[in-house]
């Protein structure tokens, strides 16, 4: 799954931010415990608060609902990532 890009903190004109959680959950219908980091199209990759305060990483499809963990933390995810050429 493509991870090319994680969205800052920071407020730019026409840059997506962490910041922009709020409206963007809103303006997809995704779950509204996500800290959203980073998307393709319909499909984003967030933070998911909503079984506690620790967040596990989840993959969340806008368009057809579909829902897929793909880290039990941060942590995890991060460690998980590879090099996209490893892959042709």
């Amino acid at each position: 799954m493509p991870f090319e890009y994680l969205m800052g903190i920071g407020q730019r004109d026409r840059t997506l931010s962490l910041l922009d959680s709020a409206y963007l959950i809103e303006e997809w219908g995704l779950p509204t415990s996500l800290v959203l980091l980073s998307s393709d199209g319909p499909c984003w990759i967030g933070l998911d608060y909503r079984t506690g305060p620790t967040p596990t990483v989840g993959w969340f499809d806008a368009d057809s609902g579909l829902e897929l963990s793909l880290a039990a933390s941060f942590q995890d995810f991060v460690e998980g990532l590879t090099d996209p050429g490893t892959y042709g």
